[in-house]
């Protein structure tokens, strides 16, 4: 049970809201409960598959967390904004301007028209790394392949999420709209295969510190 102590990190980021905007603004208080609440579950149900034996592995199981905290921020978050609520049927047209499913063209138009592009494509390319990792280094599954398709699911499931996000914000001009991209799915899927390398990367270093460990140990 001890495991659960970590979730005083997302209690923490979000709690702050939850008590802020607790008499000021009821909208926001909202937003930030339902925002604590998702999150405490969503890390409850990977806590609970999730070993603790050493130190080390308190100090990648809070990297984690935070890592998690971000993605969650950067990703699926919450938020709305009730004073703003109209219905407007007729905007339900726009919401495909948000949606690209031809595969490169968003990465081809980001290196075009962004200056930032190459941030914003390793952004893409990296935000599921430490999540590929973790599941490897937890033991949530030992299988690359499995690592791979359940980075692709999560991708998947964040983009269908923003898309939602999109129709509620456009046709009821409610809350947040984000793009819905096709190529961040097979960015995202990539870094998982990043994640993997690293992963393998470190068990080869804790294999050959082990050895030496042992070598010494022998000749002592």
């Amino acid at each position: 049970m001890k495991k659960y102590v970590l979730l005083a990190v997302p209690i923490f980021l979000y709690g702050q809201g939850v008590l802020f905007y607790f008499q000021s603004n009821s909208s926001l208080f909202g937003q930030s409960l339902v925002n604590l609440v998702t999150i405490i579950i969503l890390l409850s149900l990977l806590l609970k598959q999730t070993h603790f034996h050493h130190v080390l592995d308190w100090i990648v199981g809070t990297a984690f967390v935070l890592y998690f905290c971000v993605l969650y921020h950067q990703t699926v978050e919450f938020e709305w904004y009730f004073s703003n609520i109209h219905y407007s049927p007729e905007d339900i047209s726009y919401v495909f301007n948000f949606v690209n499913l031809m595969p490169l063209t968003g990465i081809l138009e980001v290196l075009r028209y962004n200056p930032n592009a190459t941030f914003q494509i390793l952004g893409n390319l990296m935000m599921l790394a430490p999540l590929a990792f973790a599941m490897l280094y937890f033991k949530w599954t030992t299988s690359y392949k499995r690592v791979v398709l359940y980075a692709f699911l999560c991708s998947v499931g964040i983009e269908v999420f923003q898309f939602f996000q999109t129709i509620i914000s456009t046709v009821f001009s409610l809350g947040i709209g984000r793009s819905t991209d096709i190529d961040d799915i097979i960015l995202n899927t990539l870094g998982a295969g990043i994640g993997i390398g690293v992963y393998h990367l470190w068990t080869m270093i804790v294999k050959v510190y082990r050895q030496k460990r042992e070598k010494s140990h022998l000749t002592a």
